[in-house]
């Protein structure tokens, strides 16, 4: 008798936890039924206007490190940091007695030349008018004369060009201004020597940029770049200068990719005859972006970016269809899609990478 209760109790338990498993696994199907169960929306074929804030650098318009081109000590440094300066104005000047020996030698060899050419030349010319008298002067002779005057000429114009090499080395002792600009770095003083070459520490004589010009460098993603034109103008600030706007023109674009950020170099040139900004400062692009009118306009949640692919879930006939798409503008949680989308279509609005292809949707 008591093991007829046993075998009672035990197969009691049996049933109840079968009937509790039971239950379980009807709740599971019915929790998973729900969650098959998503929002759907509608793409609608629209352009989204935004704001796009892109960091950038200020940089200057033209800027040039200047290092010797000729050994010698300097003599005379007129401008310091600071200094602004006009093209073709004195630098520096430098004193390299050799040099300046070298130049007035090759002059004096030059004129030697050039008095002996003369002299033949005249010689000739005597003789080819003697030559008009039949007889006067024999043919060897003349030409004799002839070829001593063209050997003379062209020692003559050897000289000269020696000379004026030495006269362009020369040059070199004045240091000039190749444009407008401000001193902004001069790492040397009288009296010091200078070597041609010599960048032992890295540093120029002298730097000079142009700042009443500069260039703003941005780099622009792959995606924007179609909505940028040259002699557009552009916004952006600089937390340097708080509270300021300031403007400038696209001037240049790369029209290349980067291949590894994916960007266009874009650069714009601003108006800086007030000083306020400086050469190295960041600032950040206001770029206005107008949108694409052949754009699909839908949720952001709606869009999945994986690590493989960006997508959105299409449903039909109840079943999920994963679309490819790329993105373009996005404004206030809605974002523009391209992709084998159109409007009026089904699309979850808030997807996720559990829903897979041909997945039944409810």
């Amino acid at each position: 008798m008591k093991k007829l209760f046993i075998g009672i109790g035990t197969a009691c338990l049996l049933l109840s936890l079968g009937e509790s498993c039971s239950r379980s696994e009807t709740a599971a199907k019915g929790k998973k039924a729900e969650a098959l169960k998503y929002q759907l929306v509608s793409p609608k074929q629209e352009a989204i206007e935004t704001t796009l804030r892109l960091p950038a650098q200020l940089l200057p318009f033209e800027a040039v490190s200047i290092y010797p081109r000729i050994t010698g000590y300097v003599k005379k440094i007129p401008v310091d940091v600071g200094t602004e300066v006009k093209k073709g104005q004195i630098l520096m000047e430098l004193e390299a007695p050799d040099i300046e020996q070298d130049d007035i030698a090759a002059h004096e060899k030059y004129f030697d030349a050039l008095s002996s050419y003369n002299e033949r030349k005249d010689q000739y010319s005597r003789l080819l008018k003697t030559a008009e008298t039949q007889g006067a002067v024999s043919p060897n002779d003349l030409q004799y004369a002839h070829s001593k005057m063209q050997s003379d000429s062209a020692m003559c114009n050897s000289m000269k060009a020696s000379w004026m090499a030495k006269e362009s080395i020369k040059a070199y002792l004045i240091v000039r201004a190749p444009f407008d600009g401000t001193i902004t770095q001069r790492n040397i003083h009288p009296g010091a020597l200078v070597v041609v070459g010599s960048k032992s520490d890295g540093k120029p004589m002298l730097e000079l940029q142009e700042v009443a010009k500069l260039r703003l460098q941005v780099n622009v993603p792959e995606t924007f770049v179609t909505q940028l034109k040259t002699g557009q103008e552009i916004s952006f600030i600089s937390d340097a200068v708080p509270g300021k706007s300031f403007t400038g023109v696209v001037a240049r674009q790369a029209n290349s990719l980067d291949e590894k950020f994916r960007s266009e170099i874009v650069e714009i040139d601003v108006t800086n005859t007030d000083k306020v900004l400086m050469p190295g400062m960041y600032a950040e692009i206001l770029l206005t972006l107008k949108g694409h009118q052949n754009a699909c306009v839908v949720p952001q949640s709606a869009v999945i970016t994986s690590t493989e692919k960006k997508y959105v879930i299409k449903v039909e006939d109840q079943k999920a269809k994963l679309i490819d798409v790329t993105s373009a503008n996005e404004n206030k949680g809605i974002i523009e899609i391209f992709g084998n989308i159109k409007a009026g279509d089904s699309i979850v609005a808030k997807a996720n990478e559990d829903i897979k292809q041909d997945q039944k949707i409810n």
